[in-house]
């Protein structure tokens, strides 16, 4: 009965280390890119209900519908899939497409299998990389705003590594820093600033990821998570059962947890632009909301409910 409530123990212990390991990993993703698309869905939303749906195609449309599609593009050159055909914008008025990345791949490779989840959330992480690379070269006093990002992306960390406390009003606190840094007086006198505010409203709006994209990465993160069940019933079982005292030192060269520094810092980094980004997102469905509310008032046709 003890071998038994002992390996029982081992598998949960190695289901927890895979489960954490995953949410350090990509649970900022996940996070902010369902708000992202709660964001992104009540701007939508709002046109169809006032405007219609060209005027934010035609807005917002041209330039973070390629930065969109170059997100899956730029992953399956990186993950080894063949790009079959792409379209970087073409709207389509029958099914809503705006442009599209179709690629293939060898099924039985676990490497290319692993890409599915990073094209599928690929313009997530390229947009925020987009996001990072028009703050750099636009924005003036950009050292103070990529400090309060550093500090953000460190809270960030903390949280989803298990130190809640204080987690969430750190966020807010640093988060109203960021905002605080960017919109001031002297920015708005810079032409450059509103070249920057247009890119990123633009970009911001069309990093959520569409259906076909979560089908995608779904296809990944199985790959993921297998991979991350197997190293860790390894490793750990080879610490169980006293092997790796054999490595010597090498056996650290296997413990993820022994990067955690380096990791830390990209997981910040990137939490901190999806922070970004979805407050320019949010920003963006506030300011339609209540133009075209009142746009919708004056041709009598009441107040938009955005959810739906």
């Amino acid at each position: 009965m003890e071998n038994i409530n002992s390996f029982l123990d081992f598998i949960k212990l190695v289901f927890i280390t895979t489960f954490g390991q995953l949410v350090w990993l990509l649970g900022l993703m996940f996070v902010f890119g369902l708000i992202l698309y709660v964001f992104a869905r009540f701007t939508r939303i709002t046109y169809v209900k006032s405007v219609g749906r060209k005027l934010d195609i035609v807005f917002t449309g041209w330039i973070g519908t390629p930065v969109h599609e170059l997100g899956h593009a730029v992953f399956c050159a990186i993950f080894g899939h063949k790009i079959t055909k792409m379209r970087l914008y073409t709207p389509n008025s029958t099914d809503g497409t705006l442009g599209y990345v179709n690629h293939s791949y060898n099924p039985n490779s676990t490497y290319q299998r692993i890409g599915n989840f990073f094209i599928g959330v690929g313009p997530i992480i390229f947009g925020a990389l987009a996001l990072y690379a028009a703050l750099y070269y636009l924005v003036p006093g950009k050292n103070v705003i990529f400090s309060g990002i550093e500090s953000q992306g460190r809270v960030l960390v903390e949280g989803i590594r298990g130190e809640y406390a204080g987690a969430v009003s750190a966020v807010w606190a640093t988060t109203k820093q960021t905002v605080s840094n960017l919109f001031n007086a002297d920015n708005f006198r810079d032409y450059r600033f509103w070249i920057f505010l247009y890119l990123a409203i633009c970009i911001s709006s069309h990093m959520q990821l569409s259906p076909p994209d979560i089908k995608g990465a779904k296809k990944g993160l199985i790959s993921i998570v297998v991979l991350f069940l197997v190293f860790n019933l390894i490793v750990l079982g080879l610490e169980a059962t006293g092997i790796s005292s054999y490595f010597g030192s090498w056996w650290n060269y296997l413990k993820l947890e022994n990067y955690a520094y380096s990791i830390n810092k990209w997981v910040g980094v990137l939490g901190a632009l999806l922070v970004f980004a979805s407050i320019i997102s949010g920003l963006n469905f506030i300011a339609s909301f209540i133009l075209l509310n009142i746009y919708n008032l004056f041709r009598n046709k009441g107040l938009i409910n955005p959810a739906w």
